[in-house]
């Protein structure tokens, strides 16, 4: 359907009037409900200059709470997001009776030897020799008890539950499981 254009611009006008006449209505609306509220502000004079006016005999500004406007401390005083954390947890209080220095100075462990590196292959028994077969990483050990390995471990003896090594740093003996056939 093909409308006239002098109607259509018509209609367009007609259309224009009433938005705008709905909009000051419901602005004078809303500035009735505001007034009745007691919501509407007073317009405070200035002088062109922008300094306030001068006051009035008997009239005084309220009060401003200035506290209003400071900032909260905040929350953890050395709030570097970025900085260092420690996770670990709290050391325990002290108990009652006992003075925090020895509570907090405790004797390191002992230390210890570290695991065999070694792996038993096999073993050669002559009359009164032994000779053992171990592997330590890629290479192929043959030893007698007596023998020293890299001047850190040493064969003391070679038994039918195992070969018992000596971890010569600290003097401690470890004994290597054999396997029995």
């Amino acid at each position: 359907m093909k409308v006239n254009p002098k109607l259509r611009a018509a209609l367009l006008i007609g259309a224009l009037a009433l938005t705008l006449g709905a909009v000051r209505w419901a602005d004078k609306l809303t500035d009735m409900n505001e007034a009745s509220a007691g919501a509407v502000a007073e317009a405070t004079p200035r002088e062109r200059n922008g300094s306030p006016p001068a006051k009035a005999a008997g009239q005084t500004a309220p009060a401003l709470d200035l506290g209003k406007l400071q900032r909260a401390p905040p929350v953890d005083p050395n709030g570097d997001p970025f900085g260092a954390r420690n996770f670990r947890p709290a050391p325990p209080k002290p108990k009652a009776g006992s003075s925090p220095l020895a509570a907090s100075i405790a004797p390191p462990p002992a230390p210890q030897a570290p695991p065999l590196p070694f792996a038993y292959i096999g073993r050669l028994s002559e009359e009164r020799d032994t000779t053992v077969f171990l592997a330590m990483g890629e290479r192929n050990l043959v030893l007698k008890p007596g023998d020293v390995i890299d001047g850190t471990y040493k064969l003391e003896e070679v038994n039918d539950s195992g070969v018992v090594l000596t971890y010569l740093p600290l003097s401690q003996r470890q004994t290597l499981s054999i396997g029995t056939p």
